[in-house]
């Protein structure tokens, strides 16, 4: 017998979760024309959303049990799991949380979900709130790729750079852990540290915004290069070697120091390398450092 309950629903999709982000969710739908519907624990903030063309409903389980698509966009997987603990009907429902957590968090609400018979996709928001829905917007899925050929066109409503990466559930974790949390917040830790260093120094701030563009960009092309060398394991250069990003880094650290700073991040980042050299790799280019970036067993 065919289940016919998916496309007899009264809403395509379903936020739940109406903070900044849910929010910019719920709106965005709409205004691609999905019928669109929100859940808050808070009714006044799903029903502030209704002048954009979505629908408050008070009542999880009504909300869940009527519309095609579920994405829950609470603070944590734990507030997630305990908002739809209310929610029993789940047929022709597929499941979507992009709240913030962890791989293993991934794997347990796909577990939760394949219990109950429920397809689940896990997801990331790579993208500001504002962003939503505009050029730069950005949101990852991994999971069921059955519900992703389903949903796609609402799940890339968001922006360009909406994708499907893996039907491994973890792996849109994976990505925001290392590319928000491990690379562009511990970055731009690294880039407010120089650059208090350097205004401090009496560089000029227009100065300091050029050349920084020019770091970027180049900063931009070397990162594919980082990828091919960590995934083939060859770490071979005609440029720098690693023992000799080591010592600039090392004369980088005293000197601003000197000037009083604590320059945290750059010291790491000298620690590495100064292991590295340690273990040989200083003869080798610069992401050889990779060969340390594990904990030894």
């Amino acid at each position: 017998m065919t289940d016919t309950s998916s496309t007899t629903k009264t809403y395509d999709v379903a936020v739940l979760g109406c903070g900044l982000l849910g929010s910019a969710l719920a709106r965005n739908f709409a205004a691609k024309g999905h019928r669109t519907a929100a859940w808050n624990r808070t009714p006044a903030k799903a029903e502030a959303l209704e002048a954009d063309g979505v629908r408050a409903v008070a009542d999880i389980g009504e909300i869940v049990r009527s519309s095609k698509l579920v994405v829950a966009v609470t603070s944590t997987y734990a507030t997630t799991g305990e908002a739809i603990a209310a929610a029993s009907d789940w047929t022709g429902t597929t499941f979507v949380n992009v709240g913030t957590g962890t791989p293993a968090d991934a794997e347990e609400l796909k577990a939760w979900a394949d219990a109950r018979g429920i397809r689940y996709l896990d997801g990331a928001v790579l993208c500001y709130p504002q962003q939503v829905g505009t050029d730069e917007g950005m949101v990852l899925y991994s999971g069921s790729a059955e519900a992703w050929a389903e949903h796609e066109q609402t799940l890339t409503a968001p922006g360009p750079y909406s994708m499907f990466v893996s039907d491994n559930v973890k792996a849109a974790s994976v990505l925001d852990a290392a590319i928000i949390g491990g690379f562009y917040s511990a970055a731009l830790s690294a880039y407010v540290e120089a650059s208090t260093y350097a205004l401090d120094q009496g560089v000029d701030p227009e100065t300091l915004n050029a050349i920084s563009e020019l770091a970027f960009q180049t900063l931009a092309g070397t990162a594919k290069e980082a990828v091919a060398a960590i995934a083939s394991g060859q770490h071979e250069t005609e440029t720098a070697t690693l023992s000799v990003y080591a010592e600039g880094c090392r004369a980088t650290v005293g000197a601003m120091q000197s000037a009083g700073h604590k320059a945290r991040l750059l010291a790491a980042a000298v620690e590495n390398l100064t292991e590295a050299e340690k273990a040989g790799l200083g003869s080798l280019g610069f992401f050889a450092s990779t060969k340390v970036a594990r904990v030894s067993s």
